[in-house]
């Protein structure tokens, strides 16, 4: 999404709605679209290549290459991407699951036997954060508007970040979205006050 911030203003947040309202009534194309994109963009990660074999994902139509991933590739979980995720946080670099390098591993909200579960979380992951915020603070404006200049106050949770044996940093999500060049851009942008960490 490329649209400009407004200093927070009205605009901004109609430019927002609109253009999730645009895509959602596109929905199936803009998935087609966006599965294309992640399999050109990541094309020979080892996960990928287990499934695709040498067929170069760049060459084939975006309706042909959607037939070709829920053919080949099946849903999975959590469990069956662990074994890679914890490759990573050892420190193994290969292009496992992304062909970026993985820097950062978020904790899940839940559980599983009693343990959260590491997410890989990359600059993209930081971005679609970013929008997801945006997105809901537009639609939260809408309903509870404030006066143009106005202020409001939000309190959310974050975390202590520590390193996994290869080195890696974990933490939440909105921990390392808080830590990120992508929220002090934002925050630039928005005109507001450093925030404080209790």
């Amino acid at each position: 999404m490329e649209t400009k911030h407004s200093n927070g203003s009205r605009s901004y947040e109609h430019d927002i709605i609109g253009w999730f309202e645009d895509m959602s009534e596109n929905a199936g194309q803009v998935q087609t679209e966006t599965l294309r994109r992640i399999l050109e963009l990541n094309w020979g990660v080892e996960y990928l290549e287990k499934w695709f074999g040498d067929i170069d994902v760049r060459e084939v139509d975006s309706s042909s290459l959607e037939s070709l991933y829920t053919s080949f590739v099946p849903l999975a979980s959590h469990a069956d991407l662990e074994p890679y995720i914890n490759r990573i946080a050892d420190g193994d670099t290969a292009p496992l699951l992304t062909q970026k390098p993985i820097k950062l591993l978020s904790l899940s909200s839940g559980t599983t036997e009693g343990r959260q579960k590491y997410v890989p979380f990359t600059d993209h992951s930081a971005r679609t954060t970013l929008q997801i915020f945006s997105l809901a603070a537009a639609y939260r404006s809408r309903v509870y508007p404030t006066r143009e200049g106005g202020r409001i106050l939000e309190f959310i949770y974050s975390s202590k970040q520590f390193k996994t044996k290869g080195g890696l940093t974990v933490g939440t999500a909105t921990t390392h979205y808080y830590a990120s060049r992508v929220y002090n851009i934002y925050i630039c942008l928005q005109h507001s006050s450093s925030f404080q960490r209790i």
